[in-house]
């Protein structure tokens, strides 16, 4: 069954938003909240580049860098934030054999998907251990 699962690290991530930028960590607590509770915009979490050019609320990106490595990670930013200069991404896994989607991480875009960053590593940890 399809599901969304929110990750300790990603929990952790949001608690810090709160106290940095409360306007980002409600809205992607809302944003949370809405994908749990409709499968068919869920689905759209594995829709490469869904919600491009603002077509949609957010925008869904495959991390090609571990996508040609076979691994299903994923990212998506949202546009109303982005407008207002509060560049966070949710970094999500997605298990097609069970449906399940887990958020692994709510982070600043500065951490640029370098493999060496603590946050990429982070996630890379939390992957593995699905």
């Amino acid at each position: 069954m399809i599901a969304l699962f929110v990750h300790d690290d990603a929990e952790a991530d949001l608690e810090a938003l709160w106290k940095e930028e409360p306007q980002a960590a409600a809205r992607i607590l809302a944003l949370l909240a809405q994908l749990e509770g409709d499968p068919d915009l869920l689905d759209r979490l594995t829709q490469h580049d869904y919600g491009a050019h603002r077509s949609a609320d957010f925008h869904v990106s495959k991390w090609q860098a571990h996508w040609r490595k076979g691994q299903d990670l994923w990212h998506l930013k949202l546009w109303d934030l982005e407008a207002k200069g509060l560049r966070y991404r949710v970094v999500y896994a997605f298990e097609p054999r069970r449906q399940h989607y887990h958020v692994l991480a709510i982070a600043p875009r500065e951490f640029n998907y370098d493999a060496s960053h603590p946050i990429s590593r982070r996630i890379l940890c939390a992957y593995q251990a699905l």
